[in-house]
């Protein structure tokens, strides 16, 4: 029963991630033309892409920048993976990688919803974009099957637990949108989902090769690291996580070694690539200078702008950020979650008869809760060099937060759980479709 549940909820992901990305037209989403760029640079290259030219003017879409490499500064590791489809795709089927883009349509903002000119397009024509696309969804899937791990682990077996944290993050339909299009936001948020999952089996007690499953958890930060380095939270997550082993093995030498093995794993393979592989080195660089905190930002008038869209376009905002969904999912959404939050707290503080039976639970709890509170921080200290209120950016803290809500409401629900995890996992499809139906494609309507 719960496999069909489970392989249920995953299916509709992927039917409602592919009609995301089959109704979004090509280049309508935040960054795909330049995450695009990166891949076919590298497929047509083999080298890294050179920094790109600084935005012409104050408006991204205007003067062609909107079109250029400016994504050039990022980590390797999720290009390098989608240039080969876009090869081979080449040498498939030659002429079905884009090799321009439409006119930026001059209507855009104020009177229309879509940045690019719908042009007549001979079949095919984006084919490349379109498994690019798709590569997209399947690390969407993969980070679901990841997050069903995890708070199987957390909640000590509780399968519904594991089915409402997998069914809400699934769900959201801003994720579903997110996995539908180009973007390395799709294999940071997987590779954070991974490492968590690594150190929350690191707070279980094992006996032996223990360096061992902390040398192979570095290196999946590592990993992390090549993907996108905002995944840099992971580092001090890590070091929380060996500080909670100390509730066991109480040895500040076995500690001290077991912190030198994880960062040795996590920054060495960064390090050599920045010594070693050419254009590394300009990227940490550029992304180190491009990070300067502004002090026109520094004010609490600033910080609080920034929330009415950032909650907003957490739960669903698409196209350029300009393409809005109904008010009603974001506050619904806000006031569920809060309550799950709430909830998970108190396992948290409090503990309840379960933690006290699995003794893990707790420190896990704190971890999730670690991991949301340091993307938060990252969040702010990012919208302080450069101003971008995306809920997006909050998404590698993502899979703690889909946990912690469906753990909060298992405490407070208690044997009525079935009944409202399967209600909230409900409500959550709803709003999706509500957003896919009513807002993404209506306006995307003229492309068809």
């Amino acid at each position: 029963m719960v496999r069909w549940l489970l392989g249920l909820i995953l299916a509709a992901y992927v039917l409602l991630a592919v009609a995301y990305s089959l109704g979004t037209p090509r280049w309508e989403a935040p960054d795909e033309p330049s995450h695009y760029l990166y891949a076919e640079y590298l497929a047509e290259h083999r080298s890294l892409p050179p920094e790109a030219p600084p935005q012409p003017s104050a408006n991204y879409w205007e003067g062609g920048y909107v079109t250029s490499l400016y994504e050039w500064y990022q980590p390797p590791l999720y290009y390098a993976l989608v240039a080969p489809q876009i090869a081979l795709v080449d040498l498939v089927g030659p002429g079905t990688i884009p090799q321009e883009f439409p006119p930026v349509d001059p209507a855009f903002p104020e009177q229309v919803d879509y940045l690019f000119a719908a042009v007549p397009d001979p079949a095919f024509a984006a084919l490349g974009l379109r498994v690019a696309r798709f590569f997209s969804i399947l690390l969407g899937l993969g980070t679901l099957l990841v997050v069903y791990r995890m708070a199987m682990l957390v909640s000590g077996g509780d399968r519904a637990v594991a089915l409402t944290a997998t069914g809400l993050m699934a769900f959201i339909p801003q994720y579903t949108y997110l996995t539908g299009y180009v973007t390395n936001d799709n294999l940071a948020v997987l590779l954070s989902a991974v490492c968590l999952l690594a150190f929350l089996r690191l707070l279980e007690p094992a006996e032996g090769r223990s360096l061992w499953r902390v040398a192979g958890t570095g290196l999946l930060l590592a990993l992390a690291l090549y993907t996108k380095l905002s995944l840099l939270f992971l580092m001090p997550l890590g070091m929380l996580c060996l500080l909670l082993r100390l509730a066991w093995h109480r040895s500040a030498k076995q500690w001290f070694l077991e912190s030198f093995v994880f960062a040795s794993a996590a920054l060495l393979p960064l390090l050599l690539g920045v010594l070693l592989l050419p254009g590394m080195g300009d990227q940490v660089a550029y992304a180190y200078e491009s990070l300067r905190v502004k002090a026109e930002f520094m004010s609490v008038a600033y910080l609080a702008d920034l929330w009415p869209q950032t909650y907003t376009s957490f739960w669903g905002r698409f196209g350029w950020m300009n393409v809005g969904t109904p008010r009603w999912i974001a506050h619904a959404m806000n006031a569920i979650a809060a309550v799950g939050l709430i909830g998970s707290l108190l396992v948290l503080v409090c503990g309840t008869e379960r933690a006290r039976r699995l003794p893990t639970m707790q420190p896990s709890v704190a971890m999730l809760w670690a991991a949301c509170g340091l993307v938060a921080v990252g969040f702010v200290r990012f919208n302080l060099s450069i101003r971008q209120p995306q809920g997006r950016l909050l998404f590698a803290a993502l899979p703690a937060f889909a946990i912690l809500v469906a753990l909060g409401y298992r405490l407070l629900s208690g044997r009525r759980y079935a009944l409202v995890g399967t209600s909230m996992v409900l409500f959550t499809f709803a709003t999706n479709l509500v957003c896919l139906f009513g807002a993404l494609l209506p306006a995307y309507a003229h492309t068809v």
